[in-house]
């Protein structure tokens, strides 16, 4: 594993750092090894985890904002099975379970899944930061998800990721079930893929307008998407341009997906100043690292890079594939030979717990 922090010193100080740090641990950071898998595996969640769909309608204009909780639950009936969920595996989930009985304020994490996704593909991460205590929104972004999506959410208008997330935590923290159970200054998020690019962008980075418009008129003038969608994509790049919420106080992205090309170049990255940690798998042939995550913690001035050696892919960040699921979906189910998934999520889980409990204050 390729870990390791690295503070803006200059350009100069960053190269000579990141040469070395492909090459050896640096500063004592974890690196990939079997005895640190074992290790993770053993960390197992004091609670066992509920799942509860919720939905609200943003007032300006209507849109639903749909998103499934994960929560630490009170122990289930002794009769009670978790629920099974259609193309995946090894996942431990109670819907509509009570929340644990006790009167904590519990950290919050967003998550924000990738473009024509939605935030249960990614429900092993709920279960492991739930099960640990978190409260976990995994959202469903609005006509961008697996169930309603079109071009004008996937490919343009992008700036409403980041909306949806700041809506959700105004909604949560309102709500009058699950507002008491949240600590309003201990909010972080996370994503993947182009989730991963909303995570660095609600918490702080900015995109070049210039550069934002000119992949916005990519798409208007793409041939291979029909003339009559092509001709109600917007051009204006004005809602972009500050996305950022100051309630999020740490981001965990993914192989965040396609940073320069929607506009985050070195000066906007800059401005996420919040701690961040970044994963991604050497071998992505989606977001390839080097052109997105590593580009990206070039210039965030708080941030860690996590690089998954071998061929460790984009898909590797979703649940674990049943054989239904892998027969269905091969190109997201199944991984390159020597790749064990389950344990890669219990390595990225405790990478994720780790930093969110360090910068959101969680004692354990």
């Amino acid at each position: 594993m390729r870990t390791f922090w690295m503070e803006r010193r200059g350009s100069a100080h960053f190269l000579a750092i990141f040469k070395v740090c492909c090459v050896i641990a640096c500063c004592g950071l974890a690196a990939w090894s079997g005895k640190a898998l074992a290790e993770t595996a053993e960390m197992g969640g004091p609670y066992p985890v509920g799942m509860k769909q919720l939905e609200y309608v943003d007032p300006t204009d209507g849109r639903h904002l749909a998103f499934a909780l994960f929560y630490p639950a009170a122990a289930p009936d002794s009769a009670a099975a978790p629920y099974h969920m259609l193309f995946f595996t090894n996942l431990h989930l109670y819907v509509d379970a009570p929340v644990v009985a006790d009167t904590l304020k519990r950290p919050l994490i967003m998550f924000s899944h990738g473009a024509g996704s939605n935030g249960l593909y990614y429900a092993w991460f709920g279960e492991y930061l739930a099960a640990r205590g978190y409260l976990v929104a995994m959202l469903y972004h609005h006509r961008a998800n697996t169930y309603d999506s079109t071009v004008m959410y996937t490919r343009s208008k992008l700036w409403q990721r980041p909306r949806d997330l700041t809506l959700d935590i105004t909604n949560l923290l309102q709500d009058k079930v699950w507002g008491p159970h949240i600590d309003a200054n201990r909010i972080g998020v996370a994503g993947h893929s182009q989730g991963g690019f909303t995570a660095l962008w609600i918490g702080g980075a900015r995109i070049n307008p210039d550069l934002y418009l000119a992949y916005q008129t990519g798409w208007r003038n793409n041939p291979v998407v029909p003339a009559y969608l092509r001709a109600e994509l917007p051009l204006d790049a004005g809602p972009a341009r500050d996305v950022q919420d100051s309630r999020v106080k740490a981001a965990f992205a993914m192989a965040p997906g396609d940073v320069p090309a929607f506009g985050m170049d070195e000066a906007g990255l800059r401005q996420l100043t919040v701690p961040t940690y970044i994963i991604v798998g050497a071998s992505d042939t989606q977001a390839p690292a080097r052109e997105n995550s590593e580009f990206a913690a070039k210039y965030i001035p708080h941030v860690q890079l996590d690089v998954l050696p071998g061929l460790v892919d984009h898909e590797i960040f979703v649940n674990e594939c049943d054989a239904l699921g892998r027969d269905t979906w091969p190109e997201a189910c199944i991984d390159a030979p020597g790749i064990d998934r389950g344990q890669l999520h219990e390595y990225i889980g405790n990478a994720a717990l780790k930093f969110f409990d360090v910068n959101l204050g969680v004692q354990r």
